[in-house]
């Protein structure tokens, strides 16, 4: 009978070798970062992203049990197998019980609309102009107090990036609408 149990232990440990090492390869993993008892968690959260396939809800709770199991897994490996950025799994790890169980029975349905409209674009555009040396924060101030909105660097540069407005170097915004810099050479038509 021991015999049988350790035959079957073998057996059980080639095949987690062989699936941790085609899924690694695939994924551009090394399983060297991980030790044994890791190994085996991340070979059991397979099985189980396996079972549950496309079901989104149940992956993203596996991914947050992956991320306070203890086994200090890394980031990378969780998102590789829940299949989503080591970013969401970062936000998700942050998230109270509650709230996570909040966002699973009330979830947001699409992506959030962009805080800075189409309409937007003129007066950051006639502020840029006015303030050719503005730094970001500037330009999030004038934002925030005029235009009422409240965004991070990143929604910025997106937003400087879709209208031409220019782009976020360091502290400054640089390349601003060259076309807003000179007067047209061409008379108007009216």
């Amino acid at each position: 009978m021991a015999k049988a149990r350790g035959a079957q232990a073998a057996a059980r440990e080639a095949r987690r070798e062989k699936v941790l090492a085609a899924w690694a390869r695939k994924k551009g993993l090394s399983l060297a970062k991980l030790d044994g008892g890791q190994q085996w968690v991340v070979y059991a959260a397979l099985q189980v992203a396996d079972f549950l396939g496309g079901v989104g809800p149940l992956r993203r709770v596996l991914g947050y049990f992956l991320s306070h199991c203890g086994m200090e897994i890394d980031q990378c490996f969780v998102a590789a197998i829940v299949g989503t950025s080591e970013r969401m799994v970062r936000k998700a790890k942050e998230v109270e019980p509650a709230k996570m169980v909040h966002s699973l029975r009330h979830p947001v349905v699409g992506h959030r609309k962009p805080k800075l409209k189409p309409e937007h674009a003129g007066p950051v555009a006639k502020f840029l102009v006015e303030h050719r040396d503005a730094e970001v924060q500037e330009l999030l101030a004038f934002t925030h107090s005029e235009l009422g909105v409240d965004m991070e660097r990143h929604a910025l540069r997106r937003f400087l990036n879709r209208y031409g407005l220019g782009c976020l170097h360091g502290n400054h915004v640089e390349g601003t609408a060259p076309f807003l810099h000179t007067r047209s050479t061409v008379a108007a038509s009216c």
